[in-house]
């Protein structure tokens, strides 16, 4: 299991814990998400892109 979290701009990710667990699929949509069996840590971060239009 990695320590660290994992950021990115998808809505849903899959973790496998590199095949070590089942294939899950989690939602970040409140921003944040946890695997079930390994724990990871995934962060949802808004793409430059989303941004520039909340600005304007």
């Amino acid at each position: 299991m990695s320590q660290s979290a994992i950021k990115t701009t998808e809505e849903i990710v899959s973790c496998s814990d590199n095949g070590q667990h089942p294939l899950v699929y989690i939602s970040l949509k409140n921003g944040s998400g946890r695997c079930q069996y390994c724990g990871q840590l995934f962060i949802r971060e808004e793409a430059a892109s989303e941004q520039s239009q909340q600005a304007a």
